[in-house]
């Protein structure tokens, strides 16, 4: 039964299994010492024009040919950021940060860059918020990673870890009277919450221990700071597309995905002040058509924040897979589930979904995927209320929040056993596009984005009965 499941639930690799780690470095030999350096400094010794230090792989040559256009196209972005005001000043800040640290970044040999980053990450927090923050976040993370490192049984260390977040949850300053101050829980928080998660589930199946730049590099990332809603990176994919392909195309691939961020930034500017409109104001059909389709739609402000996280990271090598995929064309509940917030996507997949039909792998298919699939939305909901306490100090559960987790997961669990009794090898994607194919796929899309914004009205309603009141003004019933 068990490949059954990893069949009807496949879709693409694991992102911790979609990049290979860099293995092979450019063995010495003698280079000749002829033509432009690129760069040189104290005990660095010259780079030659090929662009490669001794034993650096083949996927850090520089080239100022290639590098110096990725360069003027990211100040043109933040041209264009400072021009439009796109996400205030802090998210400016770390964009010129970055192209101010890039050039020396890219010239660094392959063994300084992640200290690099690590530094350059921590600098910046500093800039945003400041050096007392700073010193306290810088207080607490090496006391929560030490943790990760004790000489004791892993489920000891795990224990550990919950103990200290719990205390941490007294000491937060809505409970507690601490020195602390308010906005160190949030930024720690961000950092920790759900990184800390997936780290220590690495360390349970590595099998080498972690070197400390890489948990640094994991945990004090540069886009964060002005992003505290940060997409769950994989540690795994984290580490393995470092410099996994050509750091140019690295580079461009990480603006096209800034640029993606842009627009969903301005698309969202665009809805909240020209096209949203107060729930309060519906009347009627087309209002609530208008309300429902603009409230939605602000989710693109989440989708560009993304975009513009990960594309900053892949200007430094982090290859990353993209953080959403076309979600307003979803045509089903399980499609959509796989297209918007990927990472979250796979974070539960890997480490709740996967488990709990490991576990059930005895039972019936569809009964296995059903419990993993409730598992999956119960510690959805309840990670986001632990969120939402970290980062606005409140838990945030509410009957509106409970109903939309609650009916998207049974529609997805309905829509994840339809897909466990489709044939195997039958694909969708495949199938040949006719006219009444498309025209049952445009009808599924528009179903799924209807049924998603009519969810989503329900979830950023404050209460049940606004959002039913504002349905029956809508209807006109």
């Amino acid at each position: 039964m068990w490949p059954d499941i990893r069949h009807s639930t496949a879709l693409r690799p694991a992102p911790h299994r979609r990049f290979l780690p860099v293995l092979e470095t450019v063995r010495e030999r003698p280079r000749p010492r002829l033509g432009v350096r690129l760069g040189f400094g104290p005990g660095l010794g010259p780079v030659p024009r090929f662009g490669l230090y001794a034993g650096e792989p083949e996927t850090c040559r520089r080239s100022l040919r290639l590098f110096l256009p990725i360069l003027a196209h990211l100040g043109l972005m933040y041209a264009v950021f400072k021009q439009f005001r796109v996400e205030g000043r802090a998210f400016q800040m770390l964009v010129a940060f970055a192209l101010a640290a890039l050039p020396v970044h890219y010239l660094l040999p392959y063994r300084w860059k992640k200290p690099f980053f690590v530094a350059i990450s921590i600098a910046g927090m500093g800039w945003v918020f400041g050096a007392e923050t700073s010193v306290w976040v810088l207080a607490l993370a090496p006391l929560l990673i030490g943790v990760c490192y004790l000489p004791i049984a892993w489920f000891g260390r795990a224990a550990l870890m919950a103990c200290l977040a719990f205390a941490c949850a007294l000491a937060r300053p809505e409970n507690v009277a601490t020195a602390i101050p308010d906005n160190v829980w949030p930024v720690l928080a961000t950092m920790f919450m759900f990184r800390m998660v997936i780290y220590l589930y690495e360390l349970k199946h590595a099998k080498k221990p972690e070197t400390l730049v890489d948990t640094l590099s994991y945990f004090f990332l540069l886009p964060n700071y002005c992003f505290l809603h940060f997409p769950v990176i994989d540690y795994r994919t984290f580490q393995r597309g470092y410099f996994a392909k050509d750091i140019h195309a690295t580079q461009r691939a990480g603006l096209q995905m800034m640029f993606r961020g842009t627009v969903h930034l301005l698309l969202y500017r665009l809805v909240y002040h020209e096209l949203l409109i107060p729930a309060d104001e519906v009347r009627g059909a087309a209002s609530l058509a208008l309300f429902l389709a603009g409230n939605y739609l602000l989710y693109l402000r989440v989708s560009g924040q993304f975009h513009m996280a990960c594309g900053m990271l892949h200007l430094f090598g982090y290859q990353l897979p993209e953080t959403h995929h076309h979600y307003l064309l979803a045509t089903s509940f399980t499609d959509y589930w796989r297209r918007i917030n990927i990472y979250w996507k796979d974070f539960m997949v890997r480490l709740v979904f996967n488990p709990v039909v490991f576990r059930l792998k005895h039972w019936p298919r569809a009964a296995a995927l059903a419990a993993a699939t409730v598992v999956v939305f119960l510690t959805t909901w309840a990670l986001h209320a632990y969120q939402s306490f970290w980062l606005r100090g409140t838990w945030g559960l509410s009957k509106p929040d409970a109903l939309f987790w609650g009916i998207l997961g049974g529609l997805v669990l309905v829509n994840v056993q339809l897909d466990a009794r489709r044939p195997a090898g039958r694909s969708l994607r495949n199938a040949p596009h006719s006219p009444g194919q498309l025209a049952i796929r445009a009808l599924k899309t528009i179903a799924t984005f209807t049924t998603i914004a009519l969810l989503w009205s329900l979830w950023s309603s404050p209460s049940v009965g606004a959002w039913l009141g504002m349905l029956r003004r809508g209807l006109r019933f």
